[in-house]
C-alpha cells in the first residue's frame, strides 16, 4: 500500500524534471533564435494572468514598471525584425489592465457601502467606457479595424478609474507607485541626455528609417525621447516624475525624503531638451500650484488662479508664435478672421502647412487655430455638432477639439466638466482630510490635474502613455479619498442629529 501511495508522488516527480528539461529545451532555443513580438505577448500573457488575476496588487506593480520600456524593447526587435504592420507587443498593457480588472471585479462589487457617496461619478465613468466602445461600431467613419486600434487609445484605461477607487485605501502601495515614477523618471532623463550628448543606439536609427514622425527632428535632428514613444511622452513622464517627488517629499515628515529634490533640476532638464513646449509651461504650471495652492483656501480664488494659468499659457503660444515669425500674429488674424483664400486655408488644415518650411511647425499655432475653426464650423451641421465623426476619426492637437470633432458638443462638454469637477473632488480632500499622506497624493493628483487641464489646451495628453494610465488611475484614488471623507462627514453629521 505505502508503494503504491508513492508512484503518484514519483511520477509527480519525474514530470516536473520532465517540464524543466522541455522548458530549458525551448528557452535555449529561443536565446538562439529570437522570439518573434507575437510569441513574446503569448508567453507574457500565459506567465501573469493566474498570478495577477489571484493578486491584482501585482499586475498594478508591473504596470507601471513595464509600460515605460514597451517602446523601447520595441525598437529593439528592429535588429532582428522589420518593423510589423502592426505589432503585437502594444497590447501588453491593454493585457494587464483586463486582466487587473477581471482580478477585482468581485472586490468592486462588494464595495457598494463604500461607493454610496461616489456612485453618480462612477455611473458617469462607466457610461463614458460603454459610449466609446459603441462609437467604434456605430456613427463612425473609419473602418472598424482602424477604429478597434484607436479605441485602445481611449478605452481601455478608463478601467483604471475602477482600479484606483479599489486600491486608495493601500497608502503604502500608492506610495511605492510614486517611488517607481520618480526612479523610472531618474532613468529615462539619463538616458535621454545620453541621447543628447552621445546619440543614438543602431536599433533607434532603424527606427528613423520606419516611421513618418517628421516632428521628431528639427534641422535633421532627432529629438531625444529616452525610451518612450515620443519626445512628448517623455516630456509627459518628467512632469509626472516632478509630481512624484512633491508628494513624496509632502506625505512623510523624513528628512532623508528631501533628498529628491535634488532630481527636480534633473528633471526640467530632461523636459527641456525634449523641445516640447507646452510642457515647459507644464513644469512652470506644477511648480507654481506645489508653491501656492495650499496658501489659497477660497473656491474662487483657487478656479480664478487657475484660469489665470490658461490665460497665460495661451498668450505665451501667441509670443511664442511672434518671436519665431514676425508675421504670425498677422497671419493668424487673417486666417481667423476668413480672409485668406480657400487653398491656403485647406493647405493648413488638411496638409499641416508649417511642417513644408519647418518640422518643428507641423503643429504650429496658426495651423491649429485654422483647424480649430474648421470645425467649429463645421459643427454647425445638426449631426456633427451632436454626434461627432466618431472615435479616433481626428485629432485636433487639443483634447477639448479632438472630443469635439469625433463626439460632438455633448463629448467636449462632457470632458471639459469632468475635468472640473474632478479639480473640485481635489480640492474636497485638502480641504477636509487630515491624513498627511492622503493630502499629499491628494494636492499631487489635483496639479496633475491642473497641468494636464491646461496642456491639453494645445495636445492630447491623456490619449497614450504616460498620460491616460495616471489620469484615470490616480482620479479613481482621489474619488476613493472622497468618499471616505463624505461618509466619515455623514455619520459625524447624523450622530449629531440622533444627539
Amino acid at each position: 500500500m505505502q508503494a503504491m501511495a508513492k508512484i503518484p508522488e514519483r511520477f509527480i516527480r519525474v514530470l516536473l524534471l520532465a517540464s524543466v528539461c522541455l522548458a530549458g529545451y525551448l528557452l535555449a532555443y529561443k536565446i538562439v533564435n529570437v522570439p518573434a513580438q507575437l510569441e513574446i505577448v503569448v508567453v507574457f500573457a500565459a506567465v501573469t494572468f493566474f498570478p495577477i488575476l489571484r493578486f491584482p496588487k501585482v499586475g498594478l506593480y508591473l504596470l507601471f514598471i513595464i509600460m515605460p520600456l514597451v517602446p523601447f524593447f520595441r525598437r529593439l526587435y528592429y535588429l532582428h525584425y522589420a518593423r510589423p504592420a502592426a505589432d503585437p507587443l502594444i497590447v501588453v498593457g491593454d493585457i494587464l489592465i483586463a486582466v487587473i480588472t477581471g482580478g477585482l471585479y468581485f472586490e468592486f462589487i462588494k464595495q457598494k457601502d463604500e461607493q454610496k457617496n461616489g456612485s453618480k461619478i462612477n455611473r458617469w465613468i462607466f457610461f463614458y467606457f460603454f459610449y466609446l466602445l459603441l462609437r467604434v461600431f456605430f456613427l463612425n467613419s473609419l473602418p472598424l479595424a482602424e477604429a478597434l486600434m484607436k479605441y485602445r487609445f481611449y478605452g481601455p484605461t478608463v478601467l483604471l478609474f475602477f482600479a484606483g477607487i479599489l486600491f486608495g485605501k493601500d497608502i503604502i502601495l500608492l506610495k511605492n507607485i510614486w517611488y517607481i515614477t520618480i526612479f523610472s523618471g531618474i532613468i529615462a532623463a539619463l538616458y535621454g541626455v545620453k541621447q543628447l550628448i552621445m546619440g543614438y543606439f543602431e536599433f533607434e536609427k532603424l527606427w528613423f528609417s520606419s516611421i513618418s514622425f517628421t516632428t521628431l527632428f528639427i534641422k535633421g535632428i532627432a529629438r531625444p525621447f529616452s525610451f518612450f514613444q515620443s519626445p512628448a511622452a517623455f516630456a509627459d513622464f518628467m512632469l509626472l516624475a516632478m509630481t512624484g517627488v512633491i508628494i513624496i517629499i509632502n506625505s512623510t515628515k523624513k528628512f532623508s525624503n528631501r533628498y529628491l529634490l535634488i532630481f527636480i533640476p534633473l528633471f526640467v532638464y530632461a523636459l527641456l531638451i525634449t523641445s516640447v513646449r507646452s510642457n515647459w509651461i507644464g513644469a512652470l504650471v506644477i511648480l507654481f500650484l506645489w508653491i501656492f495652492l495650499s496658501s489659497i483656501n477660497n473656491l474662487r480664488l483657487r478656479f480664478g488662479f487657475i484660469l489665470f494659468l490658461a490665460a497665460l499659457f495661451i498668450s505665451l503660444q501667441f509670443v511664442e508664435s511672434y518671436l519665431n515669425d514676425k508675421n504670425e500674429i498677422q497671419n493668424i488674424s487673417t486666417v481667423v478672421s476668413g480672409k485668406t483664400n480657400n487653398e491656403y486655408f485647406d493647405l493648413l488644415v488638411k496638409q499641416r502647412a508649417g511642417a513644408l518650411s519647418n518640422p518643428f511647425d507641423e503643429h504650429s499655432l496658426l495651423s491649429r487655430l485654422a483647424l480649430w475653426k474648421f470645425l467649429l464650423t463645421s459643427s454647425f451641421d445638426p449631426i456633427l455638432a451632436v454626434w461627432g465623426r466618431g472615435l479616433g476619426v481626428l485629432s485636433a492637437d487639443s483634447l477639448y477639439f479632438t472630443y469635439l470633432a469625433e463626439f460632438g458638443y455633448p463629448g467636449m462638454i462632457f470632458i471639459i466638466v469632468l475635468s472640473i469637477v474632478l479639480i473640485m473632488k481635489g480640492f474636497y480632500v485638502l480641504d477636509n482630510s487630515k491624513d498627511s499622506s492622503v493630502i499629499a497624493i491628494a494636492k499631487g493628483v489635483t496639479i496633475m490635474n491642473v497641468a494636464f487641464g491646461i496642456i491639453n489646451i494645445t495636445g492630447t495628453h491623456i490619449h497614450g502613455f504616460p498620460g491616460d494610465v495616471y489620469f484615470w488611475f490616480w482620479n479613481g484614488v482621489l474619488i476613493h479619498f472622497y468618499n471616505v471623507l463624505k461618509n466619515k462627514n455623514r455619520d459625524v453629521n447624523e450622530n449629531t442629529i440622533d444627539s
